[in-house]
């Protein structure tokens, strides 16, 4: 899967949020800290290593 591009989707919001797996993640993580925007970005950890990503304008929601 292209992080790159689905965080770019996320922001521009023509997606609502990315579901990243646990065997996902390293990948994830990587596109995520080279995104400029990336602590606008955040996730909510599931039990089963699931983590849904959402855009928030001011970061903490």
């Amino acid at each position: 899967m292209d992080f790159t591009t689905k965080l770019q989707e996320l922001i521009a919001g023509k997606i609502e949020q990315i579901t990243v797996n646990e065997a996902d993640f390293f990948a994830f993580n990587q596109a995520w800290l080279a995104c400029p925007q990336h602590k606008q970005i955040v996730g909510t950890a599931f039990h089963d290593g699931k983590i849904i990503y959402h855009f928030s304008e001011n970061g903490n929601t």
